[in-house]
């Protein structure tokens, strides 16, 4: 009797993985975007990933600039470039340019970037890989259940399933 529970949560994660909306990309991946970023150029200037990517509501997500923030610099820096004026027009039509997500985490998955940025200490390059020193953003690292849990074992974090997990909603 004691497999019960292994097989429940067997296939309680078995149906998980199987609704999950959106793949993620392999590791190695670079998908195109809408307008072409370098984020080498960019911490070059001094800029840090918190100056873009605020923390959304709570603190689980690290959000995808505004383009209006943007605009704050290229209106004098490279504001004569095509592809700035891409991010101008969107800027002006308050529309959000589309990027191709590189990270996607199943529906079921529970994560904060507070929790282990802001609390924990855990650096962006740590999950994301080096992207600063990037002129072409791709998918640098797995962000699966095997590299999290690795990742929590060497910070002796829990790897208990509710600490990560939540109730598949409907």
């Amino acid at each position: 009797m004691k497999w019960i529970p292994l097989a429940a949560a067997a296939l309680f994660m078995g149906l998980c993985a199987w609704s999950q909306q959106e793949p993620a990309p392999p590791v190695g991946t670079e998908l195109a975007q809408p307008v072409p970023f370098s984020h080498r150029a960019h911490v070059a200037t001094g800029t840090k990933c918190a100056d873009c990517h605020k923390m959304q509501g709570n603190g689980t997500a690290a959000g995808i600039p505004a383009e209006s923030l943007c605009m704050s610099c290229h209106r004098a820096v490279k504001k004569d470039s095509i592809e700035i004026a891409k991010v101008a027009e969107h800027a002006r039509n308050k529309q959000p340019i589309r990027w191709a997500r590189l990270y996607q985490l199943p529906n079921f998955v529970s994560f904060s970037h507070k929790r282990h940025h802001a609390k924990a200490g855990i650096a962006c390059e740590t999950c994301h890989g080096a992207v600063a020193e990037s002129d072409v953003l791709r998918k640098e690292k797995p962000i699966s259940m095997v590299s999290c849990m690795a990742c929590h074992d060497a910070r002796k974090a829990s790897n208990n399933c509710d600490t990560c997990h939540v109730a598949h909603p409907g």
